[in-house]
């Protein structure tokens, strides 16, 4: 079996590694879902994840191995955020855990979490998420999002991606998309500017 640091080594040595993370006092909410939060043990459950810069959703993804949505979508927010010019917009993460039964909320065993990430990712079209598990599950059931955790604590405004009007309005432009981001492959290495929501 594989050696895992601790959560909470895990994210202190994540924040310390990445110099443009360190440069931001990560929110509680972080610590939460690291080091607390579901049945306190924290979101180390597999699951999928959503990640929200400003008012709109740019990265899905999935994990299903020790560490969970937690440590994953941190791995995966550490490597867009350089990505992104404006280093103080607002982040957070949505979190939707696969809990097994006695939790409030779970996805029934055996949940195809490439259903899941693929039809979230066809819905909302991520800027950063270049590629789609499966264009034939990307139609099916739709994950539920039930935990928003605030990235960093130095932001004036919060990350507004997981209100319902902007997440409307994310869905009905990735419908009228002839050419979303996940068709595009890995061909765009550009800046995204969150005020065009565009590459430059």
């Amino acid at each position: 079996m594989k050696f895992k640091l601790p959560m909470s080594r895990f994210l202190s040595n994540l924040w310390k590694r990445k110099y443009y993370l360190e440069k931001r006092t990560r929110h509680q909410d972080i610590d939460d879902i690291c080091c607390g939060g579901l049945s306190n043990g924290g979101f180390i459950c597999p699951g999928i994840y959503f990640i929200g810069c400003r008012d709109r959703i740019v990265y899905i993804g999935q994990s299903i191995g020790i560490g969970g949505i937690a440590e994953r979508s941190l791995e995966s927010l550490a490597r867009i955020y350089p990505n992104i010019e404006d280093k103080n917009l607002p982040w957070s993460i949505g979190l939707c855990p696969y809990v097994e039964s006695g939790a409030p909320f779970f996805y029934e065993e055996g949940e195809d979490f490439n259903e899941l990430e693929s039809t979230a990712i066809r819905k909302f079209a991520p800027i950063f998420n270049t590629s789609i598990p499966s264009t034939l599950k990307s139609q099916g059931k739709e994950p539920m999002i039930m935990h928003i955790a605030q990235v960093f604590a130095d932001e004036e405004n919060y990350c507004t991606a997981f209100e319902s009007e902007n997440l409307k309005k994310q869905a009905i432009e990735a419908k009228n998309n002839p050419s979303p981001p996940w068709q595009q492959g890995n061909k765009r290495r550009r800046k995204w500017n969150p005020d065009t929501t565009q590459y430059e």
